[in-house]
């Protein structure tokens, strides 16, 4: 059976969750689940094991911490780490139908923090917030509605009140600090005062795409953009809290930042990332949605006093614990003097293990102003050179017309963009060997490599499209062995 912990009716309404929208964020995470382990499976060779470009001896360089552990670094081959992946695609599908849905998203969670663990080169933003829903939905009935387990009545029926519990409260917060904490570390001028934030981060050409470099010729606009995204990111989450026509207002600013992310996903190449904030907001709609969007829906909340058992209290007082825990990890990210002292830092062991570990610098406190794009000239055996992330084009260094096209995928693209990273100098050198490897099995003796040079073009924005010579800069360089 299916219950609610015992709460009155303004916490139920602020802190509490439709059923049917734990379904739908279950849906939703499980289908973007599988298009991260999709990727992560065609590129399982290149990125995780010992003759790609992040082998295990580097990862202690890498990580954070070493409380930050993976399975999947437990053998250098490709085999080990493909075999993982395919557990984990069957476990995200069993999450997106609901089938014994707490075992498959708790086998989610574990197997997608040793993947994320065994290489941080390939990270980024809708990482962290894919690991941190699948922590939370640990804690929460998804698969009560629309699904598997509903189907075979592992769940009870009943009212269609919100269901409230600490996981319930930690969900909503989790997304809504996000927000805060970013909003707080824009503190630069281009944010609050100028309005310059939008024009540098679309002139980034590591990310923009066509319709962003349209956009980018209406500076006005851009202005009004930039105060536009600020405002909406410091007092959205709040209007989403307001204790006065709660429905409403959710429905209402679930809308404002689905509209937002919609627009990063068409001007710049995000990967995942703003489908995984769509997909956090979803939590937040209320039960009148589901009633008009689906007429004849009814929630699940049962009365029973029965309770499955990531309902106890003995795991939900753990749940609220961590919350707090995250909420005291990211204020000190904003003030680290202040707050050092109420969380000091050998309480980081926790976050690392739990991987609750969190920083929201989505760009803070601006925009990058300078960005580039990468060359790795080959000289091979007959005197020519190559550019092997071109498919062994003749190597040119002017501009590419759409940098952020170039990449393979979004994984690719934030290895590449992270080479030029002292944190990852060293992957430079495993990088250009595993283009190099490939090559030469590719190709007969005498267009074998004799050395290469990962070079990075950097270049820097001005205001109002004053262009700047690229400035060549490298990287790393080796004689072939």
């Amino acid at each position: 059976h299916l219950s609610s912990t015992p709460a009155s009716p303004l916490i139920q309404r602020l802190a509490g969750i439709d059923a049917r929208s734990l379904a739908a964020f279950r849906i939703g995470l499980g289908l973007v689940l599988l298009w991260e382990l999709t990727t992560a499976l065609l590129n399982g060779g290149a990125f995780y094991s010992d003759s790609g470009v992040a082998p295990a001896g580097i990862l202690a360089g890498l990580n954070e911490s070493p409380w930050i552990v993976s399975l999947h670094s437990l053998s250098g081959t490709p085999v080990w780490p493909i075999l993982l992946i395919t557990l984990q695609i069957i476990a995200a599908l069993c999450f997106l139908i609901g089938y014994r849905t707490q075992v498959a998203i708790i086998s989610t969670w574990v197997l997608l923090c040793s993947l994320q663990g065994r290489n941080p080169g390939i990270l980024h933003g809708g990482d962290t917030v894919l690991r941190l829903l699948c922590f939370w939905a640990m804690f929460l009935p998804t698969g009560a509605r629309w699904s598997w387990d509903a189907v075979k009545k592992r769940f009870g029926a009943g009212d269609d009140r919100p269901l409230f519990s600490a996981a319930t409260l930690a969900l909503l917060f989790q997304t809504a600090l996000i927000y805060w904490i970013t909003a707080m570390l824009k503190y630069g001028n281009e944010w609050t005062r100028d309005g310059t934030a939008v024009y540098y981060a679309l002139s980034a050409d590591q990310f923009v795409k066509a319709p962003g470099l349209w956009l980018l010729s209406y500076l006005d606009l851009c202005r009004w953009l930039t105060f536009c995204t600020w405002w909406l990111e410091i007092l959205g989450p709040f209007v989403a809290f307001l204790p006065w026509k709660t429905a409403f207002w959710r429905m209402v600013i679930v809308a404002a930042f689905m509209s937002l992310h919609l627009g990063f996903a068409l001007c710049l190449r995000l990967g995942p990332f703003p489908l995984i904030m769509m997909i956090a907001w979803i939590p937040f709609l209320p039960a009148s949605f589901w009633n008009r969007l689906i007429p004849g829906s009814v929630s699940t909340h049962s009365q029973s006093d029965k309770r499955p058992w990531y309902q106890h209290g003995l795991i939900q007082i753990p749940a609220l614990l961590c919350l707090i825990y995250v909420v005291l990890w990211n204020l000190r990210s904003t003030d680290y003097k202040r707050w050092s002292g109420v969380f000091p830092t050998w309480l980081n062991p926790l976050g690392y293990a739990l991987r609750l570990d969190q920083y929201w610098a989505l760009f803070a406190p601006k925009p990058l102003t300078d960005d580039g794009w990468l060359v790795l000239e080959a000289t091979l055996a007959d005197g020519s050179k190559v550019d092997l992330l071109r498919n062994g084009k003749p190597v040119s260094y002017d501009k590419p017309v759409l940098i952020s096209a170039e990449f393979p995928d979004y994984k690719w693209q934030k290895l590449e963009i992270n080479l030029y990273l002292r944190q990852f100098q060293s992957v430079r050198a495993p990088f250009a060997h595993y283009f190099m490897n490939r090559w030469n099995e590719a190709q007969p003796s005498g267009r074998q490599i004799r050395s290469w040079v990962l070079i990075y073009m950097r270049e820097t924005t001005l205001l109002h499209y004053h262009a700047i010579r690229p400035t060549k800069v490298e990287l790393e360089r080796s004689l072939a062995e």
